[in-house]
């Protein structure tokens, strides 16, 4: 399941923070490899992560999520985490119909 989670600093990120964003998503993830860390353009004192961990309930992860990052972030001041779903490829119209033909 893919996460993100932004973090808003009082501060602007610094490498300590990047690492520390780094080992929060580290503890959580089941593949290091996916885990990403970024500052976006438009929010100069936020960091975003970008990783996955095994599937499960939202509701049962998020908590700990957002615990972790908290307890990880020096200069914290807010935090969200989502959800993102990959998107759906959309079926055509030929397809759906042989579809329906295979089912009847």
């Amino acid at each position: 399941m893919d996460v993100r989670v932004q973090v808003d600093l009082s501060v602007a990120p610094a490498k300590t923070h990047l690492a520390e964003m780094r080992s929060a998503a580290d503890s959580l993830t089941d593949d290091r490899k996916s885990v990403r860390v970024s500052v976006p353009e438009d929010k100069p004192k936020s960091m975003i992560a970008s990783f996955t961990i095994p599937k499960a309930r939202q509701s049962d992860v998020v908590d700990k999520i957002m615990r972790r990052f908290a307890l990880f972030m020096e200069d914290y001041q807010n935090q969200t985490a989502w959800f993102p779903r990959k998107p759906r490829k959309r079926q055509s119209r030929r397809s759906q119909q042989s579809v329906a033909q295979a089912t009847r």
